[in-house]
């Protein structure tokens, strides 16, 4: 042996001690005067910023790295020393953990898996412990964090059924957008075309009124999306933290575009750490892209910066042969998309327990659509015609949209935490069709709709002893506006129309549980929200108005939350929830008549149990929710006269019920092998819904919900960086969306994936096939009693390679 490996040996046995440096990592901000007001004159520096210990809260930011590195980050941002001998560590890696937790807490993620666990020998003094032989065989799985819940910090914590899919995930499944993801997730799938929103439980997220309120709603850094921005907008996961999916009502802490659910996605914060990403990946369809991320301190300890940036594109293999001379073909059979973001988080020595967090990102986004032409219109669908529309119906749609988040923390004391929130999402649509500026061409569209949604919030979350719960006022100014002209339509006539939308909603909102006896407590809560709303609109044909009306309206509901939770042991807990769920109502004008109309809420109750274990030395982990709910005064768009297509209307027209359950699990078998499980079933019904031009629908389902769906995979890494990766999901047949009489019952499929590659150190090279066995199936089709007229096709089969380099 040589002198240098002596040495190194030496170096390696030896214990080593990691000194923070006395700063704890804190979450984002509040304005200084908002502190005053609220503090009432308290000192910034409590208590809070003094007590250290296995129950301290600490804000922590820490990306997947080299677990030796990683435990520097921790001591760092908590201000402990941590004793560990390197050698033992070796080549481990830690995930990431981001968030406010207890120190304990932030221990158990970062060492799940390692075969370590921890003892705290002093106050700020944590050792390093290598678990028993038998037990470091199999990884062990920690604590999931949450970050769309405003009342829990982990997964554990909440009776909310929530799907979850980390940054791990995103990287080992090559997953590239949030809706991407849903593939993994019980009881949750993307809808059938891009002007559409997701479906949660068997519910569509722009409900039965495409374009209206959501009824459940996608936040990006905690800015909820507008409707455009959800279909077209910042959909990419690179550098992103986390995605989570809530199923069900989530109305009283969230709001009223929470009626199904919400889609949180929470991109990677900045650190103080200077590292660097970068991203290649091409593949079939024509498709090649590329990432970076930048993060650098900015002051040391105070002050930091990420960037981070993607580009894709791809080309529909979809046939349009006549549609080719026209100057807009080629960005409507292109998919692209790009995502410029930044964020600086400010932690400034001089007020320890605040911290502020500021995000920009601008996204671009022009999906293509993949309808084809059937047999009524002349093509057989196997020759995946897509120009079977005028051109004037076919529209080459593309956004831009800008988003701010400005998030202000503070913590009062130990037991308080202050929270200030402002969101700013802003969305340009172009709408023009295909033949728009071709020479010659006089039947074409051009039009745009601007759409905006500005918020803010602020609330206070409590955790002392028996008591927590979280308390709050919101409020929210939405305004969309659209614009389009036909000049020369089909040579007749010459259409101008103008619509506009305001909303102005004002909420308080709050929640707490006690612990009323060892092991057992009561959660209530509750919202109060008002809304005031106006809408104009305004058609011509050849300069005669025959519509130009303004209309209304204004409301204020209640809705309530009460359950029950017990712990069946350290790492069980059962809970029983009932909460009522809402979309607000509005006013609108019919364009055919010119006649205004309004509309009423709809609401929802829903009764949800709920099951969270781990077992197996926390190898395996289990989450449940078995749900019922009833929907009453379901806002539906129907046509009033069968004969005029201008004739929709909305009203409160159905009733429904739904009923079901999601069952997920992940299991770490070996260190080296991991398996995924997520079942769904929801059975949904319209109790009662009569459409003149559709008939009588009661006794129907949902439209897009399927009835039984099934996602599971498994994921090899081996020691030598080789590793495999697989993924399916079944879909079992459901009912189209609604089109001509009969309607029409789509065929359950099955879409496989597969990952395989090598990783090492900050390198990695993937190759990916997305469904790997090119499954031909159909997400949406209509028919007459003649035959098929039209339908959009599932996701073709992908192959590409993706290149990653960590820096």
């Amino acid at each position: 042996m040589s002198g240098v490996e002596d040495a190194n040996r030496a170096d390696a046995a030896r214990p080593r001690r990691v000194a923070g440096k006395g700063t704890a990592f804190r979450k984002p901000i509040l304005a200084a005067a908002l502190l005053a007001i609220l503090a009432g004159g308290i000192p910034v520096g409590g208590a809070g910023a003094q007590d250290i210990g296995a129950g301290a809260m600490v804000e922590v930011d820490i990306a997947p790295q080299a677990l030796d590195s990683a435990l520097t980050a921790l001591a760092d941002q908590a201000g402990v020393q941590i004793l560990f001998a390197s050698g033992d560590v070796g080549d481990l890696r830690a995930p990431s953990v981001a968030g406010r937790y207890s120190l304990a807490q932030a221990f158990d993620l970062l060492l799940a898996g390692t075969g370590f666990t921890y003892e705290f020998t002093g106050e700020r003094t944590v050792a390093l412990k290598k678990l028993p032989a038998q037990s470091s065989g199999p990884a062990v799985l920690g604590p999931i964090a949450v970050y769309g819940a405003k009342n829990v910090t982990t997964l554990e914590d909440t009776t909310a059924s929530v799907g979850v899919v980390t940054a791990e995930e995103v990287e080992k499944r090559e997953l590239r957008s949030f809706r991407d993801a849903f593939r993994t997730l019980g009881n949750v799938m993307d809808a059938d075309w891009p002007d559409a929103g997701f479906i949660i439980r068997g519910v569509n997220s722009e409900g039965l009124t495409p374009g209206g309120a959501p009824l459940a709603s996608l936040y990006i850094d905690g800015a909820p999306q507008t409707v455009n921005g959800a279909r077209r907008g910042a959909r990419g996961l690179w550098d992103v933290e986390q995605l989570e999916v809530y199923r069900g009502p989530q109305s009283t802490l969230t709001g009223r575009a929470a009626l199904a659910g919400a889609v949180y996605v929470k991109t990677r914060d900045p650190v103080f750490d200077q590292e660097a990403a970068v991203q290649g990946t091409f593949g079939s369809m024509n498709s090649k892209g590329g990432a970076f991320m930048v993060n650098t301190p900015v002051i040391e300890d105070q002050v930091a910066f990420r960037l981070a940036g993607e580009y894709e594109i791809s080309e529909n293999d979809i046939h349009y042969p006549t549609y080719e001379r026209f100057s807009r073909f080629e960005e409507f059979v292109e998919d692209e998309y790009y995502q410029l973001r930044g964020k600086v988080l400010v932690m400034p020595k001089a007020m320890p327990d605040t911290s502020a967090l500021l995000t920009y990102s601008f996204s671009h986004d022009s999906p293509y659509i993949d309808d084809i032409g059937g047999p009524v219109l002349g093509f057989d669908y196997s020759q995946h015609r897509g120009d079977f529309n005028v051109p004037v119906f076919s529209e080459s749609r593309s956004t831009d949209t800008q988003n701010v988040s400005f998030e202000i923390v503070h913590d009062l004391n130990p037991a308080i935490t202050l929270t200030s929130l402002t969101t700013y999402s802003f969305n340009d649509m172009d709408r023009s069709s295909v033949n728009e500026g071709t020479p010659g061409e006089t039947n074409f569209l051009s039009g745009y709709v601007e759409q905006y949604i500005a918020t803010q919030e602020i609330r206070a979350n409590y955790d002392s002893g028996r008591w927590s719960g979280v308390a709050g006022v919101y409020v929210a100014q939405e305004e969309s506006d659209g614009n389009f002209i036909r000049p020369n339509f089909f040579g007749f006539a010459s259409d101008i129309s103008r619509n506009q939308q305001k909303l102005f909603n004002a909420a308080l909102f709050g929640e707490a549980s006690y612990e009323f006896v060892p092991g057992w407590q009561i959660v209530a809560g509750g919202r109060v929200d008002h809304f005031d709303q106006e809408s104009s609109n305004f058609f011509s044909r050849n300069g005669v108005a025959t519509t130009d009306e303004s209309t209304a309206s204004n409301e204020l509901v209640l809705l309530p939350k009460i359950g029950v939770i017990t712990r069946l042991a350290p790492s069980q807990t059962v809970g029983f929830t009932v909460q009522k769920g809402f979309r607000n109502g509005g006013s609108a004008v019919q364009i055919s008549t010119g006649r205004a109309f309004t509309f009423d809420p709809e609401y929802i109750w829903n009764y949800e149990l709920s099951y969270k274990g781990s077992f197996l030395a926390d190898r395996l982990q289990i989450n449940a929710n078995v749900f019922y709910a009833t929907w009453k005064d379901q806002q539906v768009e129907v046509q009033e006269d069968p004969t005029d297509l201008t004739s929709d209307i909305v009203r409160n027209a159905a009733s429904s019920t739904l009923k079901g359950f999601e069952f997920e699990s992940r299991y770490d078998v070996t260190r080296d092998f991991s398996t995924f499980v997520s079942l769904g079933y929801v059975d949904t019904e319209f109790d009662e819904f009569v459409d003149a031009t559709l008939g009588d629908l009661s006794g129907l389902p949902f439209p897009e919900a399927a009835r039984w769906n099934l996602a599971f995979g498994g994921f090899y890494q081996s020691r030598s960086g080789l590793f495999v990766g697989a993924d399916a999901k079944y879909v079992s047949r459901y009912l189209a969306r609604f089109g001509n009489d009969p309607q029409e019952f789509l065929d359950g499929y099955w879409v496989g994936n597969l990952q395989f590659g090598y990783r090492q150190d900050d390198f990695d090279f993937t190759v990916f096939a997305e469904n790997v066995f090119d499954n031909e199936y159909l997400v949406y089709n209509d028919r007459n009693t003649v035959g098929d007229i039209a339908a959009s096709l599932g996701a073709r089969r992908k192959v590409g390679v993706s290149i990653n380099k960590h820096f």
